[in-house]
């Protein structure tokens, strides 16, 4: 009797054993745990190309997160903006519609052409829209409003573009433009660029410390001064409607005055607003105006309109910087119709 409760025990055991092996058989027995996922890359700022957005009447835009909305039955627009910036420049441009509207989203939807360094980190892919936008609510609803994009200090030889959309008064936003913006010319110790809106010629004058001016007919001074963004020469129209004078590196500590000069209107009759931006050893300063076209001067050294005087304090001796190459050529027109 008891051999063969023992036996029984042993059955049902060895049973019991079976089951459990048959019941794990479908069950790994060391599960591999399950991938986390890489996070997904940090885009690039849009702060990091743009820095401000206004419209001419000095209404400011704010900037927001994420992405700007959606077309959604908008009015249609066109953007006349140049294809051309200078680092910490300012973008024109004139959005017009046949439809009223009262907000304005720009953004930058491609900035694959732009250095990782100025992006703060690296590229991530071919396609690289910045994180965030400026929205400008303007007072009243227009059809057509000139748009000042203040950029950041983007290297030279840079592409990148802007995009801009608006929306009605009932918050009803239309489809998108875009340009695509090629950055030319340098920063530096002190630079100084220019900007306008119209098919003109507008000049850039810079005195340094020494007396030396730069400007059309001088693109280089003793004090390493140098123009290396003319446009429009004599009304020889380029469509980059910008100049920019820079000292590379250092530049020579004391005053610098800065004018504008009205060269020529060209067939222009009505207004062109102008940008000035100051670079002064890091600290942006910037400042609007605007030209008639009686006011076109076919100014040489001395001539233009005063912008600002600024002193520079962090730079070098002027005793101590060699002289730049020059850039280019004055036009021979130019200097012909000046005389």
């Amino acid at each position: 009797m008891r051999v063969n409760r023992c036996l029984r025990a042993l059955g049902v055991l060895t049973t019991a054993i079976i089951t459990i092996r048959c019941g794990s058989s479908g069950s790994p027995s060391n599960p591999s745990p399950t991938p986390t996922p890489p996070p997904a890359p940090t885009l690039p700022a849009v702060t990091t190309v743009i820095t401000g957005v206004q419209a001419s009447d000095g209404t400011q835009a704010t900037q927001q997160p994420g992405s700007p909305p959606a077309a959604n039955g908008g009015p249609t627009i066109t953007a006349t903006t140049s294809g051309t910036v200078i680092p910490n420049g300012t973008d024109l441009a004139q959005i017009q519609s046949t439809s009223q509207f009262q907000t304005v989203y720009v953004s930058v939807p491609n900035t694959s052409g732009i250095a990782p360094a100025d992006l703060g980190g690296a590229r991530f892919g071919a396609l690289d829209a910045a994180s965030g936008y400026f929205q400008l609510r303007l007072p009243a609803p227009v059809t057509s409003v000139l748009l000042l994009t203040n950029l950041a200090n983007v290297s030279s030889g840079s592409r990148f573009t802007l995009a801009y959309a608006v929306a009605n008064p009932a918050g009803l936003v239309g489809p998108t433009v875009t340009s695509t913006k090629s950055v030319s010319g340098q920063s530096g110790g002190v630079q100084v660029g220019l900007t306008w809106d119209t098919a003109s010629d507008v000049d850039l004058h810079v005195v340094d410390p020494q007396g030396s001016e730069v400007y059309w007919a001088n693109a280089t001074v003793m004090s390493g001064g140098a123009l290396d963004v003319d446009s429009n020469a004599a009304c020889a129209i380029d469509n980059k409607n910008n100049e920019n004078v820079r000292w590379s590196g250092a530049a020579p500590n004391g005053t610098y005055t800065v004018r504008v000069d009205y060269w020529s209107a060209c067939n222009v009759t009505g207004t062109t607003t102008y940008a000035v931006v100051v670079n002064n050893g890091g600290s942006i300063s910037r400042f609007t105006g605007t030209f008639s076209a009686n006011q076109a001067d076919q100014g040489t050294a001395g001539s233009g309109r005063p912008i600002t005087t600024f002193n520079h304090t962090t730079g070098v001796s002027t005793v101590s910087i060699p002289l730049v190459a020059p850039l280019f050529s004055p036009s021979p027109l130019k200097l012909q119709m000046s005389r």
